[in-house]
């Protein structure tokens, strides 16, 4: 009974002397584990890659295996076999996109994206191509935002039903401009329209406190980069929405010192 007793406790004192190795980094062998340093933490690496679009698709198989019901990896899904000119799987990923958050600017984006690239692509030649296109005239029409409507008409629904959201007129207006080039005006209008509708002149901000920073920081780079041409005399609607960002920078400002939590 005694070394019964002996036994055990000797077992358990081996049992908390190595849990103290463990935790303290250190091997049986009496040598520590030093954790690995990443020697690129900000991916500099991979941005130097020879094939990008390759590297990109390794991430994007991880990220379909392990987050599959997550819209950031079918949003990449689509940028990553548009650019490798993969229809069907740019077409799975429109799909997934919808089934998610069919109400999703991004995932309104990539549905426009898609069909007016579909729109522009030649005439099947091989036997390869004919397939692809069989495959998407028997799938294109369980698309419910697009049945009996252009590229344009839905657009313009789905504005409709987002009327008071920046960041859904935002991208109602960038695709007003992909889809038709000669509208730039008028989707900076209808931009510069929504935060002038949302900034009152009284001086109060109202519903302007519930944009994140990043949303105005987003919108002011697609009206400098995209939808404002560098010989373009359109400097106003940079500066004002350039004023949009400055006033949500003073307003997280004043909410820290105020100790006011703001969603951004």
């Amino acid at each position: 009974m005694k070394k019964q007793r002996k036994a055990e406790r000797a077992k358990k004192e081996a049992e908390e002397k190595n849990e103290e190795s463990s935790s303290s980094g250190i091997s049986k062998s009496g040598k520590r584990h030093v954790k690995p340093v990443d020697p690129y933490p900000f991916g500099e690496k991979l941005l130097k890659t020879e094939y990008p679009l390759s590297e990109a698709t390794k991430y994007l198989k991880l990220l379909q295996k392990n987050s599959p019901d997550s819209l950031e990896t079918h949003l990449l899904s689509f940028e990553v076999n548009m650019r490798k000119q993969k229809i069907l799987l740019a077409f799975q990923a429109v799909k997934q996109l919808l089934r998610l958050d069919a109400e999703n600017p991004d995932s309104h984006r990539c549905l426009i994206k898609f069909f007016h690239k579909l729109g522009s692509m030649p005439a099947p030649l091989t036997d390869a191509e004919k397939l692809v296109w069989g495959v998407l005239e028997a799938e294109c029409p369980s698309i419910s935002q697009l049945q009996e409507k252009t590229l344009s008409e839905a657009n313009k629904v789905f504005l409709g039903k987002h009327e008071e959201s920046l960041m859904h007129i935002v991208a109602v207006a960038e695709m007003l401009y992909t889809l038709e080039q000669t509208k730039k005006l008028e989707a900076v209008k209808l931009i510069e329209d929504s935060c002038n509708k949302v900034m009152p002149m009284n001086g109060a901000f109202g519903p302007v406190l519930a944009w994140k920073l990043k949303d105005c920081i987003a919108v002011h780079k697609l009206l400098e980069k995209v939808l404002i041409d560098q010989d373009a005399a359109l400097t106003g609607g940079k500066k004002e929405h350039l004023e949009v960002v400055q006033a949500m920078t003073m307003l997280s400002s004043v909410a820290l010192r105020s100790k006011f939590s703001l969603p951004f």
